[in-house]
This record gives structure tokens, C-alpha cells and sequence, in this order.
């Protein structure tokens, strides 16, 4: 039986729990060793490196509005994305995704070198994954930027920038449009 510790440093094992995770239920616990005393657990904070090229843009707290993007067998994603944004005029805004495809080309950037690669799929796969933003280039016109994580029938997956994608089943996506300040594209 696996050791589940409570929260509130009694030191006692939670049977409740101990036998929810023996059903598959899936939580995180923190498990306090006898050594460590429970303060020291808590105090702790780690940064693993610097980000001296962070920058934030404050949207504003207005509301923003959320749309329920569908596209089935033989859309095009990327395309179906601008699309989207010219007629309902979003000039910023974030999306997440999934479905299904039958074709996908996807790119991974090698900072290094200054080059990308590109991989070609070509067989059913799920999108495990498909998330991205939407914002206008210097002529205010909608760009998309999306990434995509591609699951293939086994089990193994490919991901990167996701250039274009044909839809083979259905692709749902949900697109929030940020009524913050519009963003220039810098891609």
C-alpha cells in the first residue's frame, strides 16, 4: 500500500486515500520524510535559471469572449484558423484543440544552426494536443501560430510548429478572444 501523509502534519497515513490511488484515482500528495521537518518542505522555492528577456503586456481585465471552432473531414486546420479570424476579426486571442488527422506537416526549429526540420505525417493520428495564438501582422492582418502534439496508431507521437493539417474525422477548437491590446505578430 503506498504511504499517503495528510496535510495537516499528523503524521498519519489517510487509508482513504491510500485506497483511492489503489483505484487509479490520480492526485498529487506530498510525502514529508521523517528526516525533513514539515516547514522546511514548505519554504523552499526553486528557480531553475534567469529570464532576463521576460516581458508582460498588460490585456486589461475586460472580459473576453470564447468561440467554438469546428472543422470536419478534409479542412485544412491552420487555414480554417485564419479563416475564422478574418471574418470575426480577432486580433488577439489563444486557442486549444483536438481531433483527428490524416496528414500533417509540422516543423521544429534548431535555434542553433539557424535552420528547422520538417516531418511529414501521413497516417491517421490523434491531436492529442493543439494549442497556439492568434494576432496581426504589421499590415493587420490575422496570423496564426500554433503547435501540436500528434499521436499515432502506436502509440509513439510527433509534435512541433504545426504548419498544415487535414482534418480526417473532426477538429474542435476554442478560440478566446482577448478584447486586451492587439498584438503585432512576431513570427
Amino acid at each position: 500500500m503506498t504511504e499517503v501523509y495528510d496535510m495537516n502534519r499528523t503524521g498519519k497515513i489517510l487509508p482513504v486515500l491510500s485506497l483511492l490511488l489503489a483505484s487509479g484515482v490520480a492526485f498529487t500528495a506530498y510525502r514529508l520524510s521523517a528526516q525533513q521537518p514539515p516547514a522546511a518542505a514548505e519554504s523552499r522555492s526553486f528557480r531553475p535559471g534567469n529570464a532576463p528577456g521576460l516581458k508582460v503586456t498588460d490585456l486589461g481585465r475586460s472580459s473576453s469572449r470564447t468561440y467554438r471552432v469546428n472543422m470536419v473531414k478534409g479542412d485544412e486546420i491552420v487555414s480554417g484558423l485564419l479563416e475564422f479570424a478574418e471574418k470575426n476579426h480577432i486580433k488577439n486571442g489563444h486557442f486549444t484543440g483536438l481531433g483527428a488527422v490524416d496528414k500533417a506537416t509540422l516543423r521544429w526549429s534548431d535555434p542553433v544552426n539557424k535552420s528547422s526540420k520538417k516531418t511529414e505525417v501521413n497516417e491517421e493520428a490523434e491531436v492529442v494536443s493543439l494549442v497556439g495564438s492568434i494576432a496581426t501582422d504589421k499590415d493587420g492582418k490575422p496570423t496564426v501560430h500554433a503547435h501540436t502534439v500528434l499521436a499515432l496508431s502506436d502509440g509513439s507521437t510527433r509534435g512541433g510548429h504545426l504548419m498544415v493539417a487535414q482534418v480526417s474525422i473532426i477538429c474542435e477548437v476554442f478560440v478566446t478572444e482577448e478584447e486586451g491590446a492587439a498584438t503585432s505578430a512576431s513570427r
